[in-house]
């Protein structure tokens, strides 16, 4: 298998975003404290909504991680959305009670992982690996539905239908 460099830096990457995300959830949990501006914060009561909504998002970004690093084409898709959520999670939460400085790191990985998985090629590569792993009869299926989708395409559009496949 053929992993580009910056796919293993995307997955060591989405690993560190979702170590954050525990860090994070032990925040809300107040068991650790954050000084910003020569101030300690921290929470006195638990904050269990936040808490599970940062350990859940730990956890996709988790499985996200290991997707990118097997080169699976599940891990692009979801890269993809698990960022843009993170940055709107983010942006919320600045909103709210948080600083731009806490949420900083985990925006800037967002943004990383969003901007390489959408450059040109990099969707090829996920794709032509998770093609790599299907069996014969697999890869038969996968072709004879494109040749479908294309046929009721054309169809749709008025044009002629290509010959079908020989079986």
């Amino acid at each position: 298998m053929h992993r580009p460099i910056g796919v293993t830096i995307l997955a060591i990457l989405a690993g560190v975003a979702g170590l954050y995300e525990i860090w994070r959830t032990a925040f809300f949990l107040g068991l650790v404290k954050v000084t910003v501006i020569g101030q300690d914060v921290t929470f006195t009561n638990p904050q269990w909504g936040q808490a599970l909504w940062a350990l859940l998002i730990a956890a996709i970004w988790f499985w996200v991680a290991k997707g990118l690093f097997d080169m699976r084409a599940y891990a692009w898709s979801f890269g993809i959305y698990i960022s843009m959520f993170t940055l709107i999670f983010s942006f919320f939460a600045i909103i709210g009670t948080s600083t731009f400085e806490e949420e900083f790191p985990v925006m800037f990985i967002a943004v990383a992982i969003f901007m390489y998985l959408n450059y040109p090629g990099v969707r090829d590569q996920f794709m032509k690996h998770e093609m790599s792993l299907l069996t014969p009869e697999q890869r038969a299926a996968v072709e004879k539905a494109q040749a479908a989708n294309v046929a009721a395409a054309q169809a749709m559009s008025g044009g002629t239908p290509p010959a079908p496949p020989a079986a």
